[in-house]
């Protein structure tokens, strides 16, 4: 059963890269934007990031890491910035805004970085809340790489 919902998982997360863009399948055929290393000097800094303004409140710098089109979840573009607020209220009362992102995967598809990782979140005490893997898309806007799509797996 574990097995079925693993390959489940897997056949899920394809779909989800393949619907990212309409032009996915011509893209593989054209030359990566970044390489790898710079690709996860790029994810590293953006995930340090992350988890330093997740970890101030600073629901508006974490807005402006986000595409204009982005999702987050199933929350799109304009309404993400309120959803991240939600989540930043909802991670105090439940102390568990200290947050450690770990990346496993990092990837390269033409104009996209992919990342899957692992993010564990932590009360004031360094106990630990709860962990999740989750799945990022990046792509640049207007020259600085932002989050295209983020969902948790």
């Amino acid at each position: 059963m574990k097995k079925i919902h693993f390959i489940g998982k897997q056949v899920l997360v394809l779909v989800f890269i393949l619907c990212c863009n309409k032009n996915s399948f011509a893209q593989s055929a054209e030359q990566p934007v970044v390489d790898l290393q710079k690709a996860k000097m790029i994810v590293s800094s953006i995930i340090k990031h992350f988890a330093e303004y997740y970890l101030m409140g600073d629901s508006v710098a974490l807005a402006a890491m986000y595409t204009k089109d982005a999702s987050l979840g199933s929350v799109e573009g304009k309404d993400i910035p309120s959803a991240i607020g939600r989540m930043i209220r909802s991670s105090i009362k439940n102390d568990s805004r200290n947050i450690i992102y770990k990346s496993t995967s990092i990837s390269i598809d033409g104009e996209f970085i992919i990342e899957v990782g692992i993010a564990e979140a932590k009360d004031d005490r360094g106990n630990q809340k709860w962990i999740s893997k989750y799945l990022v898309v990046y792509k640049q806007e207007n020259g600085v790489w932002k989050l295209y799509r983020d969902i948790g797996l």
